[in-house]
């Protein structure tokens, strides 16, 4: 395993990690997903290629692969975890569309690399986050249309969102389909969710009532739960890379900030303790990092990967929330303050811990991978 950078991916790394410099890092204490969306910041991310990572040339994009898809979100997590969520669930949605669709989908997936809509994933309901077996919205046969009710919760980009990626159980079966639902469509109704960290989400809730939509707006006649476990597969790492982003800036901030501040007439930073701390989450952040390269590694030799994935993940978010926390601790009464920045990032870290899958639900993959599902039941 050879995880040294290429060429292209060490330009695309130093573009965005300028970019991130220049014009985020300082920047996001008043963005929201509404008056103060960064505009301004996500058309210059479409116009570097980040939206099409993943997608052909065909659809516009630049089909960058999985692992520089992660550099990427590594980058991005250094600058905003909101923002690396918001370009995460784009991709999500446009590869989900760009993959498994029609042509009609595929045009909507091109046109959100383009940056003329905006897209929303929606598994997520109310009683059934980790067991998405069960979910409830449900999708009816009515002649050339399906007629869709039910409740998506926790949907990042929903407010404001052109397009949801809908999944559905089909009538009472247990048969699962994704639907492509205009949000403007009526029965449709969005009602924003108010979180403790990463305003610029759009996080939110939708409800489907008698919504309905053409029956090619089915992605497509495969088991649409099989397609979003094989999304998760390489979302999870991407996810762990976004977290590392962050608390690697966070660390390097905290480091630099011990070495300005003193304390009984010495800088902080002579102190062995902050230092061995330090020492810690560098190598804890290193070693989480090894793990999401490997991921990526295995996704694009075709080499088993499931359980790995959800390694990455639960590792990456937990060390990478510890790992600011700590800092948060390091930086005293200055660190809990909303000019510092790292409170923003611990707060908006923490959801982070929870998308694509709970530690629990993670840890439950892995035991299930390495026993057997005969072992490890649901």
């Amino acid at each position: 395993m050879d995880f040294s950078k290429t060429e292209t991916q060490r330009m695309i790394a130093e573009q965005l990690r300028n970019y991130v410099d220049e014009n985020v890092i300082g920047q996001t204490q008043d963005w929201d997903s509404k008056e103060n969306f960064p505009e301004d910041v996500y058309q210059d991310l479409i116009d570097m290629g980040v939206m099409g990572a993943l997608l052909p040339e065909e659809l516009d994009g630049d089909d960058l692969g999985i692992m520089t898809g992660g550099i990427i979100m590594e980058e991005l997590g250094r600058g905003d975890v909101g923002l690396a969520n918001v370009v995460h669930n784009q991709i999500l949605g446009n590869v989900t569309l760009g993959r498994h669709g029609n042509e009609k989908h595929k045009e909507i997936a091109a046109a959100n690399v383009r940056g003329e809509n905006k897209l929303s994933f929606g598994l997520t309901e109310p009683d059934h986050g980790s067991d998405a077996l069960a979910i409830e919205t449900n999708a009816v046969k009515d002649g050339d249309e399906y007629v869709i009710n039910g409740e998506k919760i926790a949907i990042t980009s929903s407010q404001y969102a052109d397009y949801n990626v809908t999944f559905c159980r089909l009538g009472d079966s247990d048969d699962f389909r994704a639907f492509l639902t205009p949000l403007d469509a009526d029965g449709v109704e969005v009602l924003p969710y108010e979180a403790i960290g990463t305003a610029i989400d759009g996080w939110g809730q939708i409800y489907f009532d008698d919504v309905r939509v053409p029956a090619e707006n089915m992605v497509s006649e495969r088991n649409a739960f099989k397609i979003a476990m094989e999304t998760f597969d390489y979302t999870r790492p991407w996810i762990g890379f976004l977290c590392i982003g962050c608390a690697q800036a966070t660390v390097d901030q905290t480091a630099e900030y011990l070495k300005e501040r003193e304390t009984f007439g010495k800088p902080v930073a002579t102190n062995q303790g902050p230092q061995f701390q330090l020492a810690e989450f560098e190598t804890k952040l290193d070693c989480a990092r090894l793990k999401c390269y490997e991921v990526c590694w295995r996704l694009e030799n075709d080499l088993p990967h499931t359980k790995d994935a959800a390694m990455s993940k639960w590792y990456s978010a937990e060390v990478s929330f510890q790992v600011v926390k700590e800092c948060t601790v390091l930086h005293g009464h200055w660190g809990y303050s909303q000019e510092s920045g790292i409170g923003q990032r611990f707060s908006d870290i923490i959801g982070n811990v929870i998308a694509d899958g709970t530690p629990q639900i993670l840890k439950h993959i892995i035991a299930r991978e390495m026993l057997g599902r005969e072992y490890v039941h649901h």
